[in-house]
């Protein structure tokens, strides 16, 4: 029978088809070395040894042909995807990550004003900046009407918005203090009492103790290892995949990420600690930035 040239007959020579010991054997020889082949010869069956010996003569007759042994691979395993974390690195606000980079060269203060403190929420202690995007804590309650959305007993307040849908970024400038406590509250958290923070009571945040101490308030509590000291932190709340992320806003190197995040209502949530002295004076700013 004439064959037709094709991968395995390039020349296109008259040919008989193989039996199948002999197409076996052809694998073989085409894919191992000779020397490992004239061994295969001295264990195999006496009826596949004679067409080892034919497909060993042919590969020495043309080693153009297809019978040239092919070189070997190797083949490096990866480790296993780990999606969450990758999700976590790379899946975060890429809209504002993008406008941060490409904001590098475009004029100052292109971003409007989106979010500020809410004063009627914020505990006596705390003083603002005209345009409430900055609180320090003072020594001493200021005299302010009474309100059952103040804290009474922590120096906390809250965002001027509360979100129920959607996604929403915020950058929170918390510079050289020595403690702080920043990120997402539930609307119907108690404003009158000292609660822990934690995600049963309503909280997904991030705090800073001891200058140098960064915890996630999980349950339990997750001590966390930044790149570099966070000066600024960028929290994303996604309220349809009830997560709440955070990231280095210096960088957008993610830190952290609350998954399983439940509320009907949910409010930006930042405390300044108490200033103890000049020590942890600084002011706690809001960034302006497009939401």
């Amino acid at each position: 029978m004439e064959c037709l040239p094709s991968p395995c007959c390039p020349y296109g020579k008259c040919c008989s088809l193989p039996s199948p010991t002999s197409a076996l054997a052809l694998g073989v020889v085409s894919w191992v070395a000779a020397a490992e082949c004239h061994r295969l010869l001295a264990i195999s069956p006496l009826f596949l040894q004679r067409d080892l010996e034919e497909a060993l003569q042919a590969r020495h007759k043309d080693p153009l042909c297809s019978l040239c042994p092919r070189p070997s691979a190797r083949v490096e395993t990866q480790p296993a995807l780990n999606l969450e974390q990758f999700r976590d690195r790379h899946g975060g606000p890429l809209q504002y990550i993008f406008w941060r980079r490409m904001g590098n060269s475009l004029a100052e203060g292109i971003f409007p004003d989106a979010l500020t403190f809410d004063p009627e929420s914020a505990h006596p202690n705390l003083v603002f900046s005209s345009d409430f995007t900055a609180v320090t804590e003072r020594e001493g309650a200021r005299p302010v009407p009474y309100s059952p959305q103040r804290f009474q007993r922590c120096v906390n307040v809250l965002g001027s918005r509360a979100f129920d849908s959607g996604q929403h970024y915020w950058e929170v400038w918390v510079g050289s203090k020595t403690k702080w406590d920043v990120g997402v509250a539930a609307e119907a958290v108690d404003r009158a009492a000292r609660v822990k923070l934690c995600p049963e009571n309503g909280y997904w945040a991030l705090r800073l103790r001891n200058q140098r101490e960064y915890w996630a308030v999980a349950t339990p509590w997750v001590r966390l290892a930044p790149r570099r000291p966070l000066r600024k932190v960028g929290i994303f709340l996604d309220c349809h995949e009830g997560t709440v992320a955070f990231f280095d806003a210096g960088d957008m190197s993610h830190v952290f990420t609350f998954r399983q995040v439940s509320a009907e209502r949910y409010c930006p949530f930042f405390s300044t600690c108490f200033s103890d002295g000049e020590a942890n004076g600084e002011p706690m700013r809001i960034c302006h930035l497009a939401l």
